[in-house]
């Protein structure tokens, strides 16, 4: 009996823990049960104590607390939430529930206490079958190497005795309890790699919990360039070093390889793979894990016939394999590699094969390997073929479920987790297997890897898809463009135009697919040439297109328009290039002005789409020769020159060249013809003339010119927000609109504050309305940005945080957008309001979401370095210095902008002269200096009209010389400097009026002082 008068379960329990272990196969000692209960007892101590809830007194209590071991202590009662205690009076509900809540629940349902040590529990697998593989493989515990190790460790007690008897340090070594068997496993890195990477983590996942091997290393198989196999860490040949394969090799038996791969790349083609193989085979077991179904296994490079897998008596003995056949013998050196499915029952049978004790005999299937395997015949190509007989050939050989699978793939884009997608929701009973049938199928074809895509990517051969689209029923297409409508969602978020979604709509008839007769114009980067929009627009619209086919109007240019409208809401590259043939055609047969300005239009829509943005150079071909098309003589209407003003401010964008800009003015400063009649029409023309005097303002040196353009562009914006209400457009595009009316206020330099935080409060609804239509988050980050910059330079720097906080909420980690706004808001805490302690910290996140180079990171050192050598100037800890120095350095080397690594060295020069040493490095300091003049100069036109870095970094030189005690050079440093500044003045270039003034004392002080010592 148990000291508290309870029944004593003990033996009962034990005797059923051991009867468990028995049926999952597991035989253990006793000292391995003895352990078991020991770590039971400890783990089980918090919740054995709440549940035995008995109302005995208090005296009962003391009596079994000094029968229990010295070591089990209760929790502190102030350490105990509230609560938690079972009282006489609590429910037995009360008690029943504790005993079934883990470690820990949370206080309010009466678990442990919060103070509790927090214990890291592993998270479910994601991985299904785990355990049914893992028992499978657990005969692999008893293999043992042909050549055991006599791996020996320290015994600290036998040391410890003998070393105390012995009056000297005498160590005592004894053999080490652990696993001497190591695994490694291989992936073939070929163009299905992602297919068959779940089953590979499966499969790691399996091998490192079985508890058999010391060691599990997860590697991936590489062809190199002259065709031998290489390993490396990663799948990514360029992102991983690669090692010789038989770097890897190992001839005492101790590691185990398992190689998964479908056999069907090039480095199994050649051969390479398999000679790699029989050199391994020889040292120690190894198995090629085949994930694709027997009946496909002739046509790889490795095909696996059934037979008898055979291990000879003794530890690690070598596998040998008769076939079931009789046909052609293996070569007089070839050797059996046992191939398997990733299966439970066939890596299960190979586990045994491997750790059964004696001579083992177990069903399998195996592939003959040579020191001289030759190369396959290269696979025929796809291209060219006939597409029926290709289906057909698939329809011949493929499973029901591959079939069903490639039909349904006809209605979405070939990326591969929308594939896994399709499968995973309309076929939940097929596997990789089928997957990698329609992959090997010869019916795709691999598309090279671009930025930013989801997976890889894949197209059906021409002709395929219309094939496979004739078996597949309007509504299992509806109900496929549906879940890849909610995946587009999921991946891109609700701000992305939802194409799959329009084409169900525009299939079940409730959308007509065709914009009204005047659509409104795309705001400035809202087509960005986003991935999303590519892949997820073709191919709903190709489907809609088979369902629902359009016929071709009579007259070819009103064809040509109609796909024109049809591109702006389908966004189907293909509706771009028939209108383009189209044209074309058009245009051979008769060079009309129509013609002519019909084709600018389709040009000017291909110049835009994301494929041609990836290409600048045939993006700035098109724009050119859309231009040359949209200004030739004939009548114009409004179309056509709005088309045509669109295409010069894109040229502008292209190649900063501000004639484009001038020409766009002198088009839209007149009214159009049908301007006065359509209010669409003149809000329009409003808008695009706005924003290109908006843009001459920004770039304009000259100060006085700036604000006349800022004045008229701001005149013009204000106009097309008056007629926004008779257009008709959208609150987004108004929003848009009264923000660039804000930004040309802010450069006229005459616009209070209070004015513009008004037109921020009108623009707020309308940027607010939508946040998840297309371009509407960046929308209303570019809001929350303008409103941060008005604050800011009103001196509100409470409300600018917290206008910049909101913003950092809207844009996502590691984007340029993101470093961009941390910068800004990182230089007004640091500029505008001498902070650089509060400046650090957004620095800090600017610099580690920045791109690896460009202008960005290099601003983001600027700034940063500034800081930390400001903070050291307040606080002297040295470090500061030192950090900010080296930061100065990177963005004085690695900026792009010759005006952005001027003031870098020139800052890295001052930074140099705060170290408190007793000789300052005067010769570094003005090597700074002087890098930084040379670079200030090479800026376009600075010897011309003048530097401002030019002028700060020879004032710093003269500077030094006065410390250096050379007053001549100092003097000579300030009038070159003072000729800088006079040449920025004459060209009404904004000058730093106290800095120039400084410059002029520092000549007028030297001059006096020179005079006298002449005297």
């Amino acid at each position: 009996m148990h000291p508290s008068g309870l029944p004593n379960r003990a033996p009962s329990r034990l005797t059923e823990l051991v009867s468990r272990m028995r049926e999952a196969g597991w035989e253990p000692t006793a000292e391995e049960v003895a352990e078991a209960l020991w770590l039971a007892r400890w783990a089980g101590t918090g919740v054995h104590e709440t549940v035995t809830a008995d109302p005995a007194p208090d005296g009962d209590r003391e009596r079994r607390s000094a029968a229990e071991p010295s070591g089990h202590r209760e929790p502190p009662a102030d350490r105990r939430a509230p609560g938690n205690e079972i009282g006489p009076g609590a429910p037995a509900e009360r008690a029943a529930s504790l005993s079934t809540v883990s470690l820990y629940a949370p206080d309010r349902h009466g678990g442990a206490p919060s103070s509790a040590f927090p214990v890291r529990a592993p998270a479910a697998s994601t991985l299904p079958g785990l355990l049914g593989l893992q028992r499978a493989m657990r005969p692999l515990l008893g293999y043992r190497p042909r050549l055991p190790s006599v791996p020996r460790v320290l015994d600290e007690a036998a040391s410890a005795e003998l070393s105390a008897r012995s009056g000297a340090v005498r160590p005592v070594f004894g053999p080490a309890r652990r696993p001497e068997t190591e695994l490694l496993l291989l992936m073939d890195a070929s163009a299905t790699t992602s297919v068959w990477q779940l089953t590979f983590d499966k499969l790691r996942q399996t091998c490192e919990r079985l508890g058999a091997f010391r060691d599990v290393q997860a590697l991936c198989l590489h062809r190199g360039s002259d065709r031998t196999p290489l390993i490396g860490t990663g799948p990514d040949p360029s992102a991983t070093r690669l090692r010789p394969a038989d770097q890897y090799r190992d001839t005492t038996g101790r590691r185990l390889t398992l190689v998964l791969s479908d056999c069907v790349g090039p480095l199994w083609q050649d051969g390479g793979a398999q000679r790699m193989l029989h050199r391994w085979a020889g040292g120690s077991p190894l198995a090629v894990v085949q994930p694709l179904p027997p009946r496909l296994w002739p046509r790889t490079a490795l095909p696996g016939e059934p037979g008898l897998l055979i291990r000879d008596k003794g530890p690690g003995g070598p596998v040998t394999f008769e076939p079931d056949g009789y046909g052609r013998l293996p070569a007089h050196d070839a050797l059996p590699v046992p191939v398997l499915l990733p299966t439970p029952a066939a890596l299960g049978r190979w586990a045994r094969l491997l750790g059964g004790e004696g001579r083992q005999t177990v069903r399998g299937a195996a592939a003959w390997v040579t020191s001289r395997h030759h190369a396959m015949p290269a696979p025929s190509s796809s291209h060219g073929a006939d597409a029926r007989d290709l289906l057909n050939a698939f329809r011949a050989s493929a499973s029901p479920g591959a079939l069903d699978l490639a039909v349904h793939l006809a209605a979405v884009p070939l990326v591969l987790p929308v594939i896994q997608l399709v499968q995973e929701a309309m076929f939940p009973d097929t596997g990789p297997m089928e997957l990698a049938e329609v992959l090997l199928s010869g019916l795709l074809e691999r598309l090279p890897d671009v930025e930013d895509s989801p997976g890889p990517r894949y197209d059906f051969i021409p002709g395929v898809q219309n094939l496979l689209l004739q078996s597949l029923d309007q509504g299992a297409a509806e109900l496929v463009l549906k879940h890849l409508s909610e995946y587009v969602t999921k991946r891109f978020g609700k701000g992305t135009r939802n194409f799959p979604a329009m084409a169900v709509a525009q299939l079940s008839g409730r959308f007509t697919g065709m914009e009204s007769e005047h659509p409104e114009p795309e705001e400035p980067g809202d087509d960005e040439g986003e991935l999303g929009e590519e892949l997820f627009a073709e191919i709903p619209a190709r489907v809609v297109q088979w369902y629902r086919p359009v016929r071709p109007l009579p007259d070819q240019l009103k064809d040509a328009e109609r796909l024109l409208d049809q591109w702006r809401v389908q966004r189907d590259s293909k509706l771009l290039r028939e209108a383009h043939e189209v044209t074309e055609g058009v245009l051979l047969a008769e060079d009309s002005g129509r013609a002519r300005r019909v084709l600018g239009r389709v040009l000017f829509a291909q110049a835009g789409t994301p494929e041609v943005r990836r290409d600048p150079e045939r993006r700035r071909k098109l724009l050119t020769r859309a231009e040359q098309l949209l200004s030739g003589e004939g009548p114009e209407g409004a179309a056509t020159v709005l088309a045509r003003a669109g295409v010069r401010h894109e040229l502008w964008r292209m190649d900063g060249d501000s004639d484009w800009l001038h020409a766009v003015a002198r088009d839209l400063s007149d009214p159009l013809e049908d301007e006065r009649s359509t209010p669409a029409t003149q809000e329009d023309r409003r808008v695009r003339l706005g924003r290109a005097l908006l843009d001459l303002a920004r770039t304009e040196r000259n100060q006085e010119a700036a604000a006349e353009y800022a004045t008229a562009a701001a005149g013009e914006l204000r106009a097309a927000a008056g007629l926004s209400e008779a257009a008709g457009v959208s609150a987004q595009r108004r929003g848009a609109v009264l923000l660039d009316l804000v930004a040309a206020l802010r450069l006229t330099g005459r616009s209070e504050h209070t004015r513009l935080l008004r037109l921020l409060a009108d623009a707020e609804p309308a940027v607010r309305a939508d946040p998840a239509a297309p371009g509407g988050r960046n929308l209303l980050l570019r809001w929350t940005g303008t409103r941060a910059q008005v604050y800011r330079e009103a001196g509100d720097l409470q409300a600018a945080d917290q206008a910049y906080e909101e913003a950092a909420e809207l844009t996502a980690r590691d984007t340029p957008q993101r470093c961009e706004l941390f910068i800004e808001w990182g230089e007004a805490r640091l500029l505008r309001h001498d902070d650089p302690y509060g400046a650090e910290g957004i620095l800090r996140e600017a610099l580690t979401g920045a791109p690896a180079s460009g202008r960005l990171p290099a601003r983001a050192q600027l700034l940063l370095g500034r800081a930390l050598v400001r903070r050291w100037q307040r606080g002297h800890f040295l470090p500061d210095l030192f950090e900010g120095s080296h930061l100065l350095e990177l963005a004085a080397r690695q900026s792009p902008d010759a005006v952005q690594r001027a003031e870098s060295w020139r800052r890295l020069g001052d930074a140099g002269l705060e170290f408190p040493d007793a000789r300052p490095p005067f010769a570094q300091a003005e090597r700074c200096y002087r890098t930084a003049l040379t670079e200030a100069r090479e800026t376009p036109g600075a010897r011309r009209t003048g530097s401002v870095e030019a002028a700060r970094a020879l004032h710093a030189l003269a500077a030094l010389y006065e410390r250096c005690d050379e007053p001549r050079k100092a003097l000579a440093a300030y009038r070159e400097a003072a000729e800088e500044w006079h040449l920025l003045a004459g060209t009404l270039t904004p000058v730093p009026r106290g800095e120039a003034g400084r410059t002029r004392e520092r000549i007028a002080a030297l001059e006096t002082g020179t005079a006298g010592g002449a005297e």
